[in-house]
C-alpha cells in the first residue's frame, strides 16, 4: 500500500465513525437526562382513558443464587445456559462465559473494542452456527502486516468462540475493522466490515461451521464507507454526503440522504437511535444536528450556544421505501434506550413508545453546560408520531450531576420525574401506575470503560473513556436505591434464561433463580 493511502484511510476515519465528536458526546449525553413525571394531556388531543391498575408483583426479597466478583461495564447477554458479559480487566476489555446455573467461569478472553470506541456502547454480540450453536463475536487486537506502510495502530481480528466450551471456531487476518462483528441478517455466522485498500467499506460474511469467507457486492451492494445503525439499515458516507440505506439480504432495497429525512446538518456522526418493526414496516429513529455550520472538531476551541431545540430530531419513515410519515423537531429516542420495545405499538403489544423532547434551553461550549433547558416525555402513536400524552417539562442540567434514572421494562412502564417527585409512570396512558414503596425494580447506571492507548493511530494519546452499556441497581419507583431486588424487579430483566436472571451490578455479576410463577 503506498503513502497515499494510509491518508485517504485516516482522512475517511478522521471524518466520520471514529465515535464522540464534541457535539456528538453532548448531543448523547444531554439526551441522557432526567425524563420528566407525566402528568397531562397535550392541547388538542382527546384525554387518555384512566389507567387500569398494574398487574400485582412479587415484592418478596430475591437473594441471589451466585455472585462473581467482576467488574462489568454492562450487561450480559444469555444463551443455552451461558452468560456472556465484558468486564474491565487489568489488560483492558474482558469477555467472561459463565454458567447461568452456578456461575462458575468457564472462559475469558481478551476483547478489543475497535473503531467503534469509544462512542459507540460496547456490548457483547451472540450469534448462531448453521447447525444451531451459540457463538460469541467480537474483536481482537492484531499487529499490522510487515509491509504495510501506514501509521494506523488499531488492526483487529474477528474472532468467534463456542458460548459454552470457549473452543475458537475462527480467527480472521489482522484488517482494518471498522465495525464490530454481528450475526449477519441478524441471524446466525458472523458479518463485519472492514476497509478495502482504496480506504472504502466492505462487508463480510464468515461460515463459522466451514471457516469459509465471503465479502463484497455479493453480501452487501453498498459502495463507500457504510455501517449498520439498525436492523437492515445503514448509513452510507460517499463523496462527501450521508445517506441511510436499506439492505436486505445482500439486495440494497432504497437509499436516501440523511439531511433529506432529518434536515440541514443531520448526521449519524453526532448520535443515532433507531427502532425497527416489521409489523407496522416502520422506522423510527432520532439523530443528532449540528445547526451552527461549525465542524464538531473545532467546538472545544470555540464559544458556542447551540439551540437545543435545533439539535435533534425524530422522525418516522416506511422501513419498505424510506418514504418520510412524520416528524417530531427537538426530539430524541435516545432517553428510551434501556427500554424493551416488546409491550409496545413497536413490537406485539398497546403501549405507547416514549421520545423525549426540549423545550427549551441553550448548550453552551466549550464548557459543555446547559443553560435555561428543560425536556419533557411524550408518549406517541408510531404510524403518525402525534403525542397521546406529554410530560410537565422539568430543568434539564449537566448529565454530570442530574442523569436520567432508566428502569428495567419491556416497554409498559418508566420511573420519571426529577429526584425529589419520581413515580412509575404506565406507558399506554401517561399516567402513574398503582405503585407503592415496598414494590422493588431495576434501576442503571451508565458503565464507561478506557480505550486502549495510541489509537487508531500513533500519535493519539489514549487514555480517552468509552462507553459500555449499564449497570444495575435495586431502586424504588422513585428511582432511590434500595437494599435489594425483589422478585417483581426480576420480572423486568431480558437477560433470563434457564430460569435464571443474570444481571451485572457494580463489582459483580449475579444470578437470581426465578419463582415458579414467573417461568
Amino acid at each position: 500500500m503506498t503513502h497515499s493511502q494510509p491518508a485517504m484511510l485516516r482522512a475517511h476515519l478522521t471524518s466520520w465513525g471514529l465515535g464522540a465528536l464534541a457535539l456528538g458526546t453532548a448531543v448523547l449525553l444531554s439526551a441522557c437526562t432526567m425524563l420528566p413525571l407525566p402528568l397531562s394531556a397535550p392541547a388538542g388531543t382527546s384525554k387518555p382513558p384512566a389507567s387500569s391498575e398494574a398487574p400485582p408483583r412479587n415484592k418478596e426479597t430475591a437473594t441471589a443464587a451466585w455472585e462473581v466478583a467482576l467488574d462489568p461495564i454492562g450487561q450480559p447477554v444469555v444463551a443455552d445456559g451461558v452468560a456472556l458479559v465484558y468486564t474491565r480487566g487489568t489488560e483492558g476489555v474482558e469477555a467472561h462465559a459463565l454458567s447461568v446455573a452456578t456461575g462458575k467461569e468457564l472462559w475469558k478472553q481478551p476483547v478489543h473494542p475497535g473503531y467503534d470506541a469509544p462512542g459507540n456502547p460496547l456490548k457483547p454480540a451472540l450469534t448462531r452456527t448453521a447447525s444451531g450453536k451459540s457463538a460469541a463475536i467480537f474483536l481482537q487486537a492484531a499487529a499490522a502486516p510487515a509491509d504495510f506502510d501506514t501509521d494506523v495502530v488499531w488492526w483487529t481480528s474477528p474472532v468467534a468462540f463456542d458460548l459454552g466450551t470457549g473452543k475458537e471456531l475462527y480467527r480472521g487476518r489482522p484488517e482494518l475493522v471498522s465495525t464490530r462483528p454481528f450475526a449477519c441478517d441478524d441471524l446466525f455466522d458472523m458479518c463485519f466490515i472492514a476497509f478495502d485498500d482504496s480506504a472504502q467499506s466492505v462487508e463480510h460474511w464468515v461460515d463459522l461451521e466451514s471457516g469459509d469467507e465471503s465479502g463484497g457486492a455479493d453480501i452487501n451492494d453498498l459502495t463507500g464507507v457504510f455501517q449498520p445503525v439498525g436492523k437492515e439499515l445503514y448509513a452510507v458516507e460517499k463523496d462527501g454526503v450521508e445517506k441511510l440505506a436499506r439492505v436486505s439480504y445482500g439486495e440494497v432495497k432504497w437509499q436516501v440522504e440523511v439531511e433529506k429525512v432529518f434536515g440541514k446538518g443531520a448526521s449519524t456522526d453526532l448520535g443515532w437511535h433507531f427502532t425497527y418493526s416489521e409489523k407496522l414496516d416502520l422506522y423510527v429513529g432520532s439523530v443528532g444536528i449540528n445547526p451552527t455550520g461549525v465542524d464538531p472538531e473545532k467546538f472545544p476551541e470555540n464559544s458556542l450556544s447551540v439551540n437545543l431545540r435545533d439539535s435533534t430530531k425524530t422522525v418516522g419513515f416506511r422501513a419498505s421505501s424510506g418514504r418520510v410519515l412524520w416528524t417530531a423537531d427537538a426530539s430524541t429516542l435516545q432517553c428510551s434506550k434501556t427500554m424493551s420495545a416488546g409491550d409496545t405499538k413497536m413490537g406485539n403489544g398497546t403501549a405507547l413508545p416514549i421520545r423525549c423532547e426540549y423545550v427549551d434551553g441553550y448548550i453552551e461550549f466549550p464548557a459543555g453546560k446547559y443553560r435555561g433547558a428543560r425536556s419533557k416525555v411524550v408518549g406517541y402513536d408510531p404510524l403518525t408520531g402525534e403525542a397521546s400524552w406529554e410530560s410537565k417539562p422539568v430543568y434539564v442540567y449537566s448529565w454530570d450531576e442530574y442523569g436520567l434514572i432508566p428502569s428495567a421494562s419491556h416497554g409498559e412502564f418508566l420511573i420519571a420525574g426529577t429526584f425529589w417527585d419520581s413515580n412509575l409512570v404506565d406507558t399506554r396512558t401517561g399516567k402513574p401506575r398503582g405503585a407503592g414503596f415496598d414494590d422493588g425494580f431495576i434501576c442503571w447506571k451508565n458503565a464507561t470503560y478506557t480505550v486502549p492507548p495510541n489509537g487508531p493511530y500513533k500519535d493519539r494519546p489514549g487514555g480517552e473513556i468509552g462507553a459500555g452499556t449499564q449497570t444495575a441497581f435495586p431502586c424504588l419507583k422513585g428511582g432511590s436505591a434500595t437494599l435489594a431486588f425483589t422478585y417483581g424487579a426480576l420480572t423486568d430483566v431480558t437477560t433470563t434464561d434457564q430460569d435464571m436472571a443474570v444481571i451485572s451490578l457494580e463489582g459483580k455479576v449475579a444470578g437470581y433463580k426465578l419463582l415458579k410463577e414467573f417461568v
